[in-house]
This record gives C-alpha cells, sequence and structure tokens, in this order.
C-alpha cells in the first residue's frame, strides 16, 4: 500500500470513528455514579456488615425535605408527603419500581406518638425527636423519605422527582433545602460532570493558543490537538462499552490520556520539525523512526505502572489503572499512526531554510546556550540544591494531613453547603451511622426489658461529642420504668409488655426492629453533623467504649444473647476513602518502582533506574511536601494528581535520556552529551508545559473542590517536573551518575563519530 493511500484509509477510519467515540463518551458521562459504599471490596469487614444490614433492613438511605416555615402542623407539608406517596403508587401501578420506601413527616410522627398504643404527652414526643427530625426550636420539622433499592442510574431521576413534587405544591425550590447520602452522591456526580465539561473547552483553548504560539502553524497546531483530544475521547468511550459507569477516580483517566497524548504528540511534531529542516527525503517517516522507541518506552513504562494498581482493593482504583494503560497505548497508536497522516496534510517540499545536522544547536536561542552553560559548568551544584529540595519535600511529605470530609469536596457557597447548613442548624445532624444490637435466642426478656436497654444505649452514645441525634425504637415507645420485686411491680411490666407487642407491627415497619431466624435486631440511627471534620475511626471507637462496657453490664445483670454491630454510611465511607488514599498512595510508589524497574530492563543498567526515580518523585515530593509543611490538607481531588503528572515527567525524562546516549554512542563526553539532548528535547519540554500545564490549570477555576485541586497541582507538579527536567537531570548527566551511565553505553566505529554541539566552553 502506498503512503498516500494508507494515509486515506487512516483519515478515514478516524473520522468515522469519531461519531461513535462521541456516543461512547457521552454515554460515560451519563453514566458517572460516586457511591462510594460500592467501591469498597467485598471481603472487608465494613462491606461484609453493610450487606448483612441491607440484608435484613432493605436500603435505609434517606433524604430529608425543609424550608423556612416547614413547621409541625404545616399543611403543605401534609400535602406534600400526600404527593410523594401517589408518584410512588403510580410507578408501582405501571409497573416500574417505586422510587420512595417511606414518606414520612414530623407532624405525622407526633400524632402517632400522642395516639394509642403509645400514648405519650405532646412535649415528651417533641422532646424525643429534636435533633433529627424537629429543629431545636421544638416546631420545624421536615419530610423524611426512604428511598427503595434504586437501580444505577435512577438517584438523580428520584431526586428530581422529589423537587417536581415540592414544586407542584407551591413551594419554591430555591428555599427548599434537601440532605441526606443520596443528595451527596448525586451533587457530587453532577458537580463531577459538569466541571469536565465546562471548563474542558476553555482548557483546550488555552492549550491551543499557546501551542499555536510554540509552533506558529495552524496545521501543526491543530494536528497535535486533534491527537490529544481524539485519543481521551475514545479513552472515555472505551468505558462504557465495557459495561462499566464513570465516578470520580475513573474519570481522571480523561486527562491523563490527554495529557500523555499530548506530550508524545509534541515530541514527535519536534522531531518533525527538525527532520524538515535537515530537508530529509521523507520527513515523516524518519520522524516516526527516530520517535517510536522514545515513544514506545515512555507508553511501556507508564501503561506497566497504571496495570500495576489492578491489584489495589478498591475498585475505582483498579478501573483507573486498567482502563488508564489502555488509554495511552491508545495515545500511542494515534501518535504513531493518525498523527503522521495529519502532518503529511498540506506537507510540501519546499527549500529549507534553516539547515542543520542534529548536533547543531545553533537553532537554540541564547538563553538556552546560558542554560546549557550554567548547569553543564555547574552541575554538582545544580545537583546538589535539587537533592536538598528534595529531601526537604521528602520529610514534608511526613508531615501531609489527610482528610475524608465529604464537604470538603464542595466549595463553601455551593448550594448543597447551603442546604446542608440550614438543616444542621434548625434540625440536626444527617449523616446516619447504624448500630444494630442483636438479641440472639439466649436472651429470653421480653421488648419492655429490651426496650430498656435499648434506651440506655442510646443514652449513653448521646454523651459521645459528636453525636447530633438518635433515633430507635425506644424513640417511639412510652417511656415506663422497669418495675421489679413487687407484684405491682410485675403487673406494670406485664401490661407494658402488651402495649410494646401491640406497638410491634408498627416499629418493624418504620425499620427499627427486625424479627429473624433465631434473633431480633433492634437498630439505632445514631446521626452526625455533616460539617464537623471527625476523625470517624476514632468516633466509633468512642462510641464502642459507650455501647460495650453497658452491653457487658446487662449480661452480667441476666440480659445474656445481646450483641452488637457498628454499620451504616459512616463506617463504609470511612474505610472507602482511608483506603483511597491510602491505595493512591501505594499506587503511585508501585507505578514508579515498576517505571524504575522497567528502565532497568530496557536500558541494562541500575544506574538508568536510579536516574528515573530521582527525576519522577521530584515533582510530587516537591509539591505535596510543601503542602505538608504549609499545613493545607491533602484530600480525594489531590490524590489523583501524580498519577497524571507522572506520564508527563516520564515522557520527557526518557526523550532526554535517548538523545543523551545518543551522542554517547557517536563519541561525545558526558557534557556534550547533555547538551545535544538540549538542543534536542529541551524546546518541547517547555512546550509541553506550557500547552499542558497552562492549559489543564483552567480546572482551577471550578467551584468542585477535586476539580479545582486537580488544576492548581496539576500546574503545580509541571512546573516542578519541568525545573526538575531542565536543571536537575541534566546536571545528574552531567556529573559522576552520567559518566557511569555513559560507561555502559556501546560506541558507534570511529566512521560514525560526529563532531560536539556548537557551544563554546560547555565543560
Amino acid at each position: 500500500m502506498t503512503p498516500n493511500r494508507a494515509r486515506f484509509w487512516i483519515l478515514l477510519i478516524g473520522a468515522l470513528l469519531l461519531p461513535l467515540a462521541g456516543w461512547g463518551a457521552r454515554q460515560a458521562i451519563r453514566s458517572n455514579a460516586n457511591d462510594v459504599r460500592d467501591w469498597v471490596p467485598a471481603h472487608y469487614t465494613e462491606t461484609r456488615d453493610y450487606r448483612w444490614f441491607r440484608q435484613y433492613f432493605g436500603n435505609e438511605d434517606f433524604i430529608v425535605m425543609s424550608w423556612p416555615g416547614c413547621t409541625l402542623g404545616d399543611a403543605t407539608l401534609d400535602l406534600l408527603a400526600k404527593r410523594l406517596r401517589e408518584r410512588s403508587d403510580l410507578h408501582a401501578q405501571r409497573g416500574e419500581p417505586a422510587p420512595f420506601r417511606r414518606v414520612a413527616t414530623g407532624s405525622e410522627l407526633v400524632a402517632q406518638m400522642t395516639a394509642e398504643p403509645v400514648s405519650l404527652d405532646r412535649e415528651r414526643v417533641i422532646a424525643r425527636l429534636k435533633g433529627t427530625i424537629v429543629g431545636p426550636d421544638g416546631q420545624t420539622t421536615c419530610a423524611i423519605v426512604t428511598l427503595n433499592d434504586l437501580a444505577h442510574g435512577q438517584l438523580r431521576p428520584a431526586v428530581d422527582e422529589i423537587r417536581a413534587t415540592a414544586e407542584s405544591v407551591g413551594l419554591d425550590l430555591n428555599t427548599v433545602h434537601l440532605g441526606g447520602p443520596p443528595i451527596v452522591n448525586a451533587a457530587i456526580d453532577r458537580a463531577s460532570s459538569q466541571s469536565l465539561l465546562r471548563l474542558a473547552g476553555f482548557a483546550a483553548v488555552i492549550g491551543l493558543v499557546i501551542a499555536w504560539l510554540c509552533f506558529r502553524k495552524l496545521r501543526l497546531t491543530a494536528a497535535v490537538f486533534i491527537v490529544a483530544a481524539y485519543s481521551a475521547l475514545l479513552s472515555l468511550a472505551i468505558v462504557p462499552l465495557c459495561g462499566v459507569p464513570l465516578n470520580a477516580i475513573l474519570i481522571t483517566m480523561v486527562p491523563l490520556v490527554y495529557v500523555a497524548a499530548m506530550s508524545g504528540a509534541i515530541h514527535l511534531t519536534n522531531y518533525y520539525l527538525d527532520c524538515v529542516r535537515d530537508d530529509l527525503a521523507s520527513p515523516i517517516r524518519a520522524a516516526i523512526r527516530h520517535a517510536a522507541l522514545p515513544l514506545g518506552l515512555a507508553t511501556a513504562t507508564t501503561a506497566v505502572g497504571l496495570i500495576s494498581l489492578w491489584f489495589s482493593d478498591l475498585v475505582p482504583i483498579r478501573l483507573f489503572g486498567l482502563f488508564s494503560a489502555v488509554g495511552v497505548v491508545v495515545a500511542l497508536a494515534l501518535q504513531l499512526l493518525l498523527l503522521p497522516a495529519l502532518l503529511a496534510v498540506g506537507h510540501g517540499r519546499s527549500a529549507p531554510t534553516d539547515l542543520r545536522a542534529d548536533h547543531d544547536l545553533s537553532h537554540l536561542s541564547p538563553a538556552w546556550h546560558r542554560l546549557i552553560r550554567f548547569v553543564v559548568q555547574r552541575h554538582a551544584l545544580c545537583s546538589g540544591i535539587c537533592l536538598l529540595t528534595l529531601a526537604a519535600g521528602t520529610i514534608g511529605l511526613l508531615r501531609v494531613e489527610t482528610s475524608i470530609q465529604v464537604m470538603r469536596l464542595f466549595s463553601t457557597d455551593a448550594p448543597i453547603i447551603a442546604s446542608y447548613d440550614w438543616l444542621e442548624e434548625h434540625l440536626g445532624a444527617l449523616v446516619p451511622l447504624e448500630v444494630i444490637v442483636r438479641f440472639d435466642q439466649t436472651n429470653q426478656e421480653g421488648m419492655l426489658q429490651r426496650l430498656q436497654l435499648v434506651r440506655k444505649l442510646e443514652d449513653r452514645m448521646k454523651q459521645v461529642a459528636g453525636v447530633g441525634g438518635c433515633l430507635s425504637a425506644a424513640t417511639f415507645a412510652p417511656e415506663v420504668p422497669l418495675g421489679r420485686g413487687s407484684l405491682r411491680g410485675f403487673m406494670v411490666n406485664y401490661m407494658m409488655n402488651r402495649r410494646l407487642t401491640q406497638a410491634h407491627p408498627k416499629l418493624v415497619e418504620a425499620g427499627y426492629i427486625v424479627p429473624a431466624e433465631e434473633e431480633e435486631l433492634w437498630r439505632i440511627s445514631v446521626r452526625v453533623a455533616a460539617g464537623q471534620d471527625l476523625d470517624y475511626g476514632l468516633f466509633q471507637q468512642e462510641l464502642r467504649a459507650q455501647v460495650e462496657p453497658t452491653l457487658a453490664t446487662a449480661k452480667a445483670d441476666g440480659a445474656a444473647g445481646a450483641t452488637a454491630i457498628f454499620t451504616g454510611a459512616i463506617p463504609i465511607i470511612y474505610k472507602a476513602r482511608r483506603s483511597l488514599l491510602n491505595g493512591l498512595a501505594y499506587g503511585f510508589g508501585t507505578d514508579v518502582l515498576l517505571v524504575v524497574v522497567a528502565v532497568v530492563v530496557l536500558l541494562r543498567h541500575w544506574s538508568n533506574g536510579l536516574l528515573m526515580l530521582l527525576t519522577s518523585v521530584f515533582p510530587m515530593s516537591i509539591c505535596f511536601g510543601a503542602m505538608g509543611w504549609l499545613g493545607v490538607v491533602v484530600d480525594i481531588g489531590s490524590v489523583m494528581t501524580p498519577c497524571v503528572a507522572l506520564g508527563v515527567t516520564i515522557d520527557d525524562v526518557i526523550h532526554f535520556v535517548l538523545w543523551f546516549r545518543r551522542g554517547i554512542e557517536r563519541g561525545l563526553s558526558a557534557p556534550e552529551a547533555v547538551a545535544l539532548a538540549y538542543g534536542g528535547c529541551g524546546r518541547p519540554m517547555v512546550q509541553s508545559w506550557g500547552v499542558i500545564g497552562l492549559g489543564l490549570s483552567a480546572f482551577a477555576l471550578s467551584s468542585f473542590i477535586p476539580t479545582f485541586r486537580f488544576g492548581a497541582l496539576m500546574i503545580g507538579l509541571l512546573t516542578a517536573g519541568l525545573v526538575g527536567n531542565l536543571f536537575f537531570l541534566p546536571a545528574l548527566l552531567a556529573g559522576p551518575l552520567g559518566r557511569l551511565i555513559a560507561a555502559h553505553v556501546p560506541r558507534q566505529p570511529p566512521a560514525e563519530v560526529i563532531v560536539a554541539p556548537q557551544l563554546t566552553n560547555i565543560e
């Protein structure tokens, strides 16, 4: 097949695949779902306990809904509850899954608890519901909508249906406040998707402008951006084709692939420009021949490192590693196939205007010459400063503080923050933790004795700092002292057991008691404020310190067979997010380690691995070490950036090292080979920083904190990486480490030896 015919088929196939890639990317964005409870693997204790809880109590995801003026006895509140139930019944009548499992209001609960068989006075009822369903003022209340087990993709429609119902009863949606785990998940889904789509265009425009300033040719600029954008689009389209939903971690794969494709495309385009200046007969083929090895090495090492993330316990990290590895391979294919075809469009054989040999540095500006002389002549000083900075950054890493607070994902002016602040101020805490008291068959006590124990546990847990309120069967049952030691006490206990037995079906229906095989389960739902930056691990330990001694005392008093299980949103989200932070730190470490091993194997000496290790960890140590020294908290929005920036660093380092080795092979000294490497890839490294770093910095304008942190840290990491590649890397190569590497590089025959780069006083 002739080159022109091959080029035609490549461009045609690319054009035909574009609509499919666009459709796949759209489907991926629509599938975005971020329930972290699905991220933790099945073998974790927290996962097993939560699945056990769901088996008996069903889905207990709730949405709290209130507004200014929503008080006990509010007719609008009663109408809202009625309409929500009607809408849920309508779905069932159509044969569709009903979105709502239960709908309850504060007014209804007060009415039920003041009626038979509970028969509490109104003031006592309100006192019990304060901090959860009734506000501190004793009047503000809410509607609580418990969702059914919704299939993937049905969460946002259910939330939209609640909003539509509120609007249908005359409520102003701007004043209606929604809270609860589903609302947080829906907000994360929406914010992560919108921030990517809204700012991606702006980032592309910035990158295009900088690319044009670098190349000064629209054809080259367009070709580089088409390859990078197409690579990102195809990598995103692969996700739904594999039946995998997107999430806030996996979506970071898109900029990673974009960055890797852009970096490689810029290097290949510069090889092409070099070949054009050298007036080679086929500059595109020559550029591919020069670039294939460094591009292949960079892609292979990056992909191997990413694949290592498959061994993580957390599903999002595993998927991120797998699809990112596939994405960088797709990007390499497009760099070697689509980019040459695009470069050939409009390519003409004009007379060269700036002929030079590959050892000629005359194309570099005086500033580049000064930089090369400075680094080569003062390589010990540059290496020493960079190593000291690396050491300081590494110490700073040990001081880094992490946070797993969900509300840190949103800016302080986000609507969900305002809603949560209002709800927790006027009602109470919203983050649930479930304590399940299990009474097995060895426990022969009646319902009244079990109720008394649950009430005592509830009272003890309310003493723990951070607990905003509790709901249990004891909340909705009469408060009667346990009679003992007399006929009258026996009669009181008997009558109360009868009343509680009558109330038992309602408590089962409300989800606070579940009769199981050979045991009975009593649920205490603890509420914690979302705005508190609690250490949930320590918080759970403090709860256990209240619950377990109480159970031990009850057992000593004859209440055998009572144990407690802690589950729900807090333990599993804590485990997921903590594992995510630890897993990604571990993943970055294994990524770097595998890259180092791959480089040692491919270049056949350990000195190359040491060079790769120092230069790869330099950007991450500097940026995250500075965050540690400054006390900046590292959260979920920060931990993905090192993996993304690592691809650019590896790409630039491999290109520089191969240029260095090329000079050594042709008889140059280590300092002369460093100068040659500067001439071969110095400008592409700066261009990559400008196009990628400044382009992605547009994401720092996002109000979604993970996207903001991603943009801010990307420019920081890429800047640190550029400094390392322009100063640290060449200084190491010009010094003892470079001479050690050079000693193990085979030389070409004398006939192939070239003259030194035309730069005076480089040694």
